[in-house]
């Protein structure tokens, strides 16, 4: 069954109060929910997510007025945008998605991107969108820029949208106060966010509490951050094995420092540096986890639970 969220619930996750939330929805249109037998509001994650954008667009100065007609516009322009090639052609599971989201990117087509992004958010599972389009699409421009197909400005331009977006996704799920802590972070020296971004969003929808301390964090303040906080685990991307070596003898003192406090926290490393599962030589609490950010999840949940 679909779980239905309180109007409380939904002011929670997307920041706005319940009273502006009511008038969004009686003058706007905004979201249309379903009514309880008692009479309360009960709101979709789809409708989190709307109001989650159209906060985002009043942020940036746009009415609401003029935000929800634009959502609106979005959603019954969906099936014209598909109904173009590449889209007759191939289905949209295919790369044909990818390809247009990175000639928006290259073009550095902000509206014309979010729009895209928007539309495809409408037909598919938020997964979906993530892995099968965001992460390759991603990945692709990466390789275009280390082959000199494309220049760094645009693969800054496309991470830097991606990242964004993923951040403002968060807001939808919010965990428990007693849920077990998982601090993401890049490993020391990593300034590459989005594989730790997507790790941190997939967690939360299992329901585990976030923190998210950035890129290149300090070595000092993750110290500090494991004897105060006492966390369930750490989990760490990197994206190079050159950087792994390096950092090895962080994670073996971070190992020495678990095991001196007596804790059970667990460390988790995973990013495209990681070919194989394995235990990080040298130590007893430092995981080293292949594939995706969804598989890795699930490897965590197995390994916390022991």
């Amino acid at each position: 069954m679909t779980r239905l969220y309180t109007i409380r619930e939904v002011a929670q996750r997307t920041g706005l109060s319940t009273q502006l939330i009511r008038k969004w929805e009686e003058r706007y249109d905004a979201v249309t929910p379903t009514r309880f037998p008692n009479g309360y509001r009960g709101y979709t994650k789809p409708d989190i997510e709307v109001l989650i954008w159209l906060k985002t667009k009043v942020d940036e100065g746009v009415p609401i007025g003029i935000a929800a007609k634009e959502r609106k516009r979005t959603e019954t322009a969906v099936e014209a945008v598909l109904a173009q090639p590449p889209f007759l052609a191939q289905p949209p599971e295919t790369k044909a998605y990818r390809d247009m989201l990175i000639e928006y990117f290259l073009r550095l087509d902000q509206p014309g991107a979010q729009q895209f992004l928007d539309q495809m958010l409408a037909l598919h599972h938020t997964n979906f969108v993530l892995m099968q389009v965001l992460e390759p699409a991603l990945v692709e421009l990466g390789e275009r820029w280390k082959r000199g197909e494309v220049s760094e400005y645009q693969e800054h331009f496309g991470s830097h949208f991606v990242r964004e977006r993923l951040l403002s996704m968060k807001n939808v799920y919010m965990a428990q106060s007693s849920s077990p802590l998982l601090v993401t972070a890049c490993s020391p020296g990593e300034r590459h966010e989005l594989g730790i971004l997507f790790l941190g969003y997939f967690a939360l929808q299992t329901g585990l509490k976030i923190a998210y301390l950035g890129a290149a964090p300090s070595e000092k303040g993750i110290f500090e951050c494991l004897e105060q906080q006492q966390p369930a685990a750490f989990a760490f991307s990197s994206s190079s094995r050159d950087l792994l070596e390096e950092t090895a003898g962080f994670y073996r003192e971070l190992d020495r420092g678990i095991e001196r406090l007596a804790l059970r926290t667990k460390v988790f490393i995973g990013g495209s540096a990681i070919l194989e599962d394995s235990i990080m030589p040298g130590t007893r609490s430092v995981y080293l986890l292949s594939g995706t950010a969804q598989a890795a999840i699930a490897k965590m949940k197995r390994l916390l639970a022991d």
